[in-house]
């Protein structure tokens, strides 16, 4: 009985000093990084010792008290990605608030005609005319012209990304085998992890020339910078759509061979619809990198500020809210800057409206391949 006693109080003590240790080697990690914050804000030139300061107690607590210390760590890390998504979209609003509220709805406008602003959507307003839209040295700064460019390159990348993704994402999913699929999958992905200044070159380079010599087209257009944004969107599309593939349940196909179906009809009937909401989801993220495609398109078409003439003339260019952003606030004035990051402001809320959109689609998918509805 005594011996079982001094073991229970062995162990009590064992865990209070335990506990103690890692209270200790939580809060001194803690307490070192809320301290590197606070030096870089005030005096930045001493962050970097406070910071080795933090590694150093978090590499000796790491050692002893490694759960808590990972689950300190982590803590960390979402509070800053939180923080940090934050504060860029504070700063990207706060920034564009003088412009909205110098400009107004005249950024979504057709310049001043006869002391009235027409709108894009007016018949007449939408017909390209011999008006100035973007001119920062007289004060135009109509947006329409680069949402109009964005729409035509977002409309032609989708035209590009989303038969040849599904088309792949069948393939890697229903009808390539094993050793292949490993094979095609990390390929298709590397597409990714190519700098977007590459594809715009090689499309400037390659398809530049094509385009002039079977079309009879002077150069760079929006049908050129389409099928570069849409090829550089085919890793998102064709991963995801092969996920959302990949997760239809395997009794679902087999049934309709049983019935006596084709491959074909199967992946036809059975697979597409099954997995219809996270192939859309795959569009959609895939559309969503197309509109925030930067140097791509600006190293296609860097340059004019005016509508297409016609407004559906795919081989004509001019810059879309993204290169817009990328080649004028090199030299741009204060009140320029706020315009753009009015066009940020744009883009910000497009994409993340676009993939709040696909993370609903994806949910519904899961729901109803899980019999919820």
């Amino acid at each position: 009985m005594t011996d079982e006693l001094s073991t229970t109080e062995g162990e009590t003590m064992s865990d209070g000093v335990s506990l103690d240790g890692s209270l200790l080697a939580v809060g001194g990690s803690a307490l070192t990084l809320v301290a590197t914050i606070l030096v870089f804000l005030v005096r930045p030139a001493l962050a970097l010792p406070m910071l080795l300061a933090f590694a150093f107690i978090t590499a000796l607590g790491w050692v002893t008290y490694q759960a808590e210390i990972a689950r300190l760590l982590t803590l960390v890390a979402t509070i800053l990605t939180v923080l940090t998504v934050g504060f860029i979209t504070f700063f990207l609003f706060v920034s564009a608030l003088p412009a909205f509220l110098e400009h107004g709805l005249g950024l979504l406008l057709i310049p001043v005609q006869n002391g009235e602003p027409r709108w894009f959507f007016w018949l007449e307003g939408a017909l390209p005319t011999g008006e100035t839209y973007w001119n920062p040295l007289s004060g135009a700064y109509s947006l329409i012209p680069m949402i109009w460019a964005t729409v035509v390159v977002t409309i032609i990348a989708g035209a590009v990304a989303g038969p040849l993704g599904l088309f792949g994402a069948l393939f890697i999913a229903e009808v390539a085998s094993d050793r292949l699929r490993e094979v095609i999958k990390p390929g298709v992905e590397i597409l990714a992890g190519i700098p977007s200044i590459v594809y715009g070159f090689i499309g400037f380079q390659v398809l530049n020339g094509f385009i002039q010599t079977n079309f009879l087209d002077d150069g760079a257009s929006f049908l050129i910078a389409g099928v570069v944004v849409g090829v550089m969107a085919l890793p998102t599309v064709v991963s995801v759509g092969e996920d959302a593939l990949s997760s239809v349940p395997q009794s679902m196909g087999d049934g309709s061979v049983a019935m006596g179906a084709t491959e074909w009809q199967t992946m036809k009937s059975i697979s597409i619809p099954a997995a219809f909401s996270g192939i859309s989801a795959a569009v959609i993220l895939g559309l969503g990198r197309a509109i925030g495609e930067t140097m791509a398109v600006a190293a296609i078409m860097a340059a004019g500020t005016q509508f297409a003439d016609p407004l559906f003339d795919i081989f004509d260019a001019n810059v879309t809210l993204t290169s817009l952003i990328a080649t004028q606030y090199g030299s741009a004035s204060e009140s320029t800057i706020d315009v753009l990051f009015v066009a940020g402001v744009m883009l910000f809320v497009i994409v993340a409206g676009m993939s709040v959109v696909s993370q609903f689609i994806e949910q519904r998918m899961q729901e109803k391949l899980k019999g919820n509805q």
